[in-house]
């Protein structure tokens, strides 16, 4: 799948994190979720760093909505270790921002490299709505960009399924399975249908965002290979709604 690029000179920003013991999986290595839970964080960090705060969002009816993602993890990260994350902007759409987070070891080792395309979202309306010329000028100079699609048609019926109920751990502050979450259901249904692409490097992953799971709800995650990838597909076990389009394989760059 082809890497988002990304420009150079414009404003962005770093921090730390340190990998905690319950961030890590049975391996003992930092999960998916983990991973995109520090590139939402990190963005929230810097939207207030530049005055955007929750507060601002809230008194315009505006909010923000992961669209969808593109990972390229790169190197294993045990618990106990820390990263160091840097974000940016780098493009915009209409109703569509791009954002470039990359993370690097101390020493400055790769790790990992996310595109994260989020959606400007009217609360009144419940859709998208136009990014203000406000937004884009406390960020400025980012270009245009190709959103990150993941359509690789519909699920075997013979695939492998796993089953899960969404909890409140699960949960964002819209109410929403946070997006993070998702990326560990693609690693399992992958895991479940004979590949331990989760403990392979370099590797990627890319999800569409249809629709959200919401507490109490049951999902079923497929995953079925095609070649060099694994495909998947998150559904609402109730009616068979596609909530996520997903796909994953080896990453020979």
């Amino acid at each position: 799948m082809t890497d988002p690029g990304a420009p150079d000179g414009v404003p962005r920003l770093a921090a730390e994190y340190r990998v905690r013991f319950d961030e890590a999986g049975p391996d003992g290595l930092m999960r998916g979720s983990t991973l995109l839970g520090i590139v939402q964080d990190l963005a929230w960090r810097h939207s207030e760093a530049l005055g955007l705060t929750r507060e601002w969002y809230d008194a315009r009816g505006l909010l923000w909505l992961v669209r969808s993602v593109h990972v390229r993890l790169l190197a294993p990260v045990p618990h106990g270790e820390t990263v160091r994350a840097e974000t940016m902007i780098d493009g915009w759409r209409r109703v569509l921002a791009r954002r470039r987070t990359r993370l690097w070891t101390p020493a400055g080792a790769p790790v990992a490299d996310v595109a994260t395309d989020w959606v400007m979202t009217s609360v009144a309306a419940g859709g998208p709505t136009r990014i203000t010329d406000e937004i884009v000028a406390r960020f400025s100079g980012a270009g245009t960009f190709e959103p990150v699609r993941v359509d690789r048609g519909e699920p075997p019926s013979d695939g492998v399924a796993v089953a899960a109920i969404v909890g409140l751990r699960d949960l964002d502050p819209v109410g929403h399975m946070n997006n993070s979450v998702y990326l560990d259901l693609l690693d399992e249904s992958v895991a479940a249908s004979g590949a331990d692409l989760a403990r392979t490097f370099p590797r990627w992953a890319a999800l569409e965002y249809v629709d959200a799971a919401r507490a109490g709800e049951t999902v079923v995650a497929r995953a079925w290979r095609v070649g060099d990838e694994w495909h998947h597909r998150l559904e609402r076990a109730t009616d068979g709604a596609t909530l996520v389009r997903g796909a994953a394989g080896t990453d020979p760059a």
